[in-house]
């Protein structure tokens, strides 16, 4: 394949100068010249294997921009748990005792980018991707809670204490985010619009190397069905 580019070579531009004497404010006026002169060089490039293969849309491009293609989820829970009465001799009179926690956190839904794959046959791209899913794990903010904003029940003044500790909060947010991590995923809603956001960020680069190609590409995108659990 051969293209002929064309190069600029030479553009000049010449001004006149007006000028203004004396103090009668007596002006002579001069001619303002353009010239212009362009060259043309019509030269033949031998476009290489490697150039034209650079101007393809690239597997690595796509799974980059998966990776990019992700929403960040916020949200504000409470977590709910009830610590049980030891089994103590010296705890007999102590009670089951519930507590609750306010606390945020964040989670990121995307394109597992590892499972994407990309085929050109011709002008035509086809695309496959996973469905949306959790990338890594929930992350909750450290800062969101502590103890002096946990709510505990009441206890009788006669009962051995049955103290809610740190640990305690912590056991109960882990498995609150539990129920979060499946709510999340069975949100459907949600995990569309991130795989619209994938596929249209993808379809916007494979575009501009169109452009830049001069070949114009026609793109499917095929959805990888979950393996099965073992």
């Amino acid at each position: 394949m051969k293209k002929l580019l064309s190069v600029l070579l030479i553009f000049t531009l010449g001004l006149g100068v007006l000028a203004a004497c004396g103090r009668k404010e007596e002006e002579t006026d001069t001619d303002t010249e353009v010239d212009t002169d362009i060259a043309v060089n019509e030269e033949e490039v031998e476009l290489t294997p490697e150039m034209l293969e650079s101007m393809k849309p690239q597997e690595i491009q796509v799974r980059n921009i998966c990776q990019l293609a992700t929403l960040e989820v916020y949200f504000h829970n409470v977590a709910k748990a009830v610590k049980p009465a030891s089994t103590s001799f010296f705890d007999l009179t102590q009670q089951d005792r519930r507590f609750w926690v306010e606390y945020s956190g964040t989670a990121t839904i995307g394109i597992d980018m590892s499972r994407v794959t990309m085929e050109i046959d011709g002008n035509v791209i086809t695309v496959r991707i996973p469905h949306a899913q959790m990338i890594g794990g929930i992350n909750v903010d450290s800062d969101s809670y502590d103890l002096n904003s946990v709510v505990v029940e009441s206890e009788d003044w006669w009962r051995a204490r049955n103290e809610i500790t740190a640990d305690d909060v912590t056991t109960a947010i882990r498995e609150a985010n539990t129920y979060t991590t499946l709510s999340l995923l069975n949100n459907r809603s949600m995990m569309l619009n991130a795989e619209l956001r994938a596929t249209d960020l993808i379809e916007k680069y494979i575009m501009q190397v169109s452009r830049y190609s001069d070949t114009q590409y026609t793109v499917n995108f095929e959805y990888i069905e979950d393996q099965p659990a073992a």
